[in-house]
């Protein structure tokens, strides 16, 4: 056994040699293990078994590496596979870019309340082959921008509703709270040492200021089921806007664009293509009202190919991704690029 048994965690309990290789580590030590009877084969990986579990906690222990307890066992064929497929994934965004100059801060399956928490079926609606943003006329969303109206620059100076703010509002109206789970988040933190020296923002409970977004998600077969992603989305930047950082959430400090990113990871370049005409079919209401936000993709199979990483994020979605809907350039544009 060596250190490779750390990598297993309750946010990737499921590892492969191609996984194992992209974190750094040896990947023929998961023979070893298996041997061992410190893993087992699961969903076309390896999960730890009770031997691998103690294992890995005497092992943090005597070398002072802190380490999660692991979650119920991964006996499942099905969720072991989602675990793999998932920490692929994270992997291989990870390896994608450098942030030179800058700090990069990863979270994996990071869970962010949504307020109001809207039914799926109210962030959009079908017109034709259009799809039409409707959850901006919600009468609970309507209350809530009346409540918080400052936003944009004309709201720097003014004080920031924040948290308190915000479960007052929530109480008074009844408004359902929710939750939006992303996959991968990046906190972009660009020109660090330059940015360091500006004071927090109080109210910044998420920690957005001054910083850029990529939200990263594992998309299924069927395109309908981002709808209601991107609609809590939506809200959940509309509260960044509004109540925790009003007047800092798209332009930064230094009077710089702060970017939101939304990438949609695929297996494969077909079911890229395809997922973006979709997308592009159904318009640019994905991306309405909340600009300036980007909807871009890629895919285990492009991740996999490309054989360098490049020097910051903003290189990556340039060259390596597909701009699927973005708020500067026509729907067609990049449509295989």
């Amino acid at each position: 056994m060596g250190s490779s048994i750390l990598l297993f965690s309750p946010e990737f309990p499921c590892w492969d040699e191609e996984t194992v290789r992209l974190a750094g580590d040896d990947p023929s030590s998961l023979a070893g293990m298996l041997e061992n009877g410190e893993l087992a084969r699961r969903g076309g990986g390896y999960v730890l078994t009770p031997k691998g579990e103690a294992a890995r906690r005497e092992l943090a222990r005597s070398t002072g590496v802190p380490a999660a307890d692991m979650d119920a066992p991964t006996d499942d064929e099905a969720r072991a596979r989602r675990a793999l497929e998932h920490n692929r994934m994270c992997q291989l965004l990870d390896r994608a870019f450098r942030q030179q100059w800058g700090v990069k801060e990863v979270t994996h399956r990071e869970t962010f309340p949504v307020v109001p928490c809207l039914p799926d079926d109210r962030y959009f609606a079908f017109e034709g082959e259009r799809v039409r943003a409707i959850w901006s006329q919600h009468p609970l969303v309507e209350s809530f921008t009346e409540a918080f109206p400052n936003w944009g620059v004309g709201a720097r100076g003014l004080p920031a509703p924040g948290q308190a703010g915000l479960d007052a509002w929530a109480k008074e109206n009844a408004a359902p709270a929710g939750t939006l789970t992303i996959d991968f988040v990046l906190r972009s933190r660009y020109d660090f040492n330059h940015y360091k020296g500006f004071e927090p923002m109080a109210s910044d409970r998420f920690g957005f200021y001054n910083v850029d977004l990529l939200f990263a998600v594992k998309c299924g077969d069927d395109p309908r089921e981002l709808l209601p992603l991107i609609g809590r989305l939506h809200v959940f930047l509309m509260e960044q806007r509004r109540v925790y950082v009003p007047g800092w959430y798209d332009l930064d400090a230094e009077e710089q664009e702060d970017w939101t990113l939304l990438a949609l990871v695929t297996d494969a370049e077909a079911q890229l293509a395809e997922l973006t005409a979709t997308l592009r079919r159904w318009g640019r209401d994905l991306i309405e009202p909340c600009r300036p936000f980007y909807i871009l993709g890629t895919s285990i199979e492009r991740l996999r190919a490309q054989k360098e990483p490049k020097d910051t994020l903003y290189d990556w979605f340039q060259e390596e991704t597909v701009r699927i809907l973005r708020p500067d350039v026509d729907d067609q544009e990049d449509l295989l690029g």
